[in-house]
């Protein structure tokens, strides 16, 4: 069974995937890991760091380094708050990020990068929005990038990976954008909050999705008084209805994948016809084609209410409470080995 591990966007609640992450490592590893992980936003940053916990040989620092980073940092640690003149000469972001780009390169060494390449590790992929062409950008440590002086393609590079790790986690307006091949770039979760797709295209057969959001749209208790709170509701109202779309597709494709296999039981005994079906199903790759397999889509990882109202405040104990719930809400779904 081919299974993935696929979280969503969501900035300090994270802290809820690192928990999750942790019970499953510490209930589950015996028994194998995940072939597939991807994610979005801070979802990003989780990311490459549970890839690495396949292997026994880095396995237990990345543990330590995921566990650290969500419980133990302050927004400073990954924020800079321009002043007012800074945003004079630059007033496209309340914030920098030099400090998250320092805790990506720490985290992203090239050790870790090297196994994150090779066949024996996940496959691992991040999403970032490209602003210029308003496409949502999938990149993983395996891929296969032109050449500068085009003769052909090459391995990308570790800098090249760190900065689409470093634009998924960006949030527009509130932090500066990246630059990646001179188009601004920025958080993914403003296409796919959640990319399942890439997952199912990668023939998962199940798929188990964090949320860091309930499944209730949550009744906010803010005045809007102030710029940032204003632009997270409206991000927040946002994702939310991106994060319906990316789960409703699945969903689909779950379905689709189950009505072919139908079909073709079905129609075994008259191989003619089950090719002309085959053919016809062909013609809708999104829903039937490459190397779908999706069996089953584990259900119920979330929060059972909404944990903040600002994502982008790290406060240490706030987080390790969200890592006890995500830790005690994987526990209570995930009730035997997803391997």
């Amino acid at each position: 069974m081919k299974t993935a591990l696929v979280i969503s966007g969501g900035g300090a609640k994270g802290a809820f995937a690192a928990g999750v992450v942790k019970y499953i490592y510490e209930a589950y590893k015996q028994d194998g890991w995940f072939e597939i992980i991807g994610g979005t936003s801070t979802g990003a940053l989780i990311t490459p760091l549970a890839a690495l916990l396949k292997e026994p040989a880095l396995a237990e620092s990345a543990f330590e380094t995921l566990i650290k980073c969500y419980t133990t940092v302050h927004t400073k640690d990954i924020l800079n708050k321009r002043c007012i003149i800074t945003l004079l000469f630059k007033p496209d972001a309340l914030y920098g990020t030099k400090p998250l780009r320092k805790i990506i390169n720490n985290n992203l060494t090239p050790e870790r990068f090297a196994y994150l390449q090779s066949d024996d590790a996940p496959y691992c992929y991040v999403v970032y929005a490209d602003y210029k062409t308003g496409q949502a950008h999938v990149v993983s440590p395996r891929d296969r990038v032109p050449h500068p002086d085009g003769s052909g393609d090459r391995a990308i590079s570790l800098e090249e990976f760190r900065l689409a790790v470093l634009a998924s986690a960006s949030v527009p307006v509130i932090m500066e954008c990246t630059k990646i091949n001179d188009h601004v770039c920025y958080d993914g979760g403003v296409r796919e909050l959640l990319p399942l797709r890439q997952a199912i295209d990668k023939g998962a057969e199940k798929i188990l999705p964090v949320f860091l959001d309930p499944k209730t749209f949550g009744v906010s208790e803010s005045k809007f008084k102030r710029l940032d709170k204003v632009l997270f509701r409206t991000l927040d109202i946002l994702v939310n209805e991106t994060l319906i779309n990316d789960v409703e597709r699945a969903e689909l494709i779950n379905n689709a994948v189950d009505t072919k296999d139908k079909l073709k039981q079905e129609f075994s005994g008259d191989p003619s016809v089950w090719q002309k079906i085959e053919l016809i199903l062909n013609s809708y790759p999104d829903l039937f084609g490459g190397d779908k397999r999706l069996i089953e889509i584990i259900k119920g990882i979330r929060p059972d209410h909404q944990l903040t109202d600002d994502p982008l405040i790290f406060d240490p104990e706030q987080m390790t409470q969200w890592l006890n719930l995500g830790y005690s809400k994987a526990q209570s779904v995930i009730t035997s080995s997803p391997f």
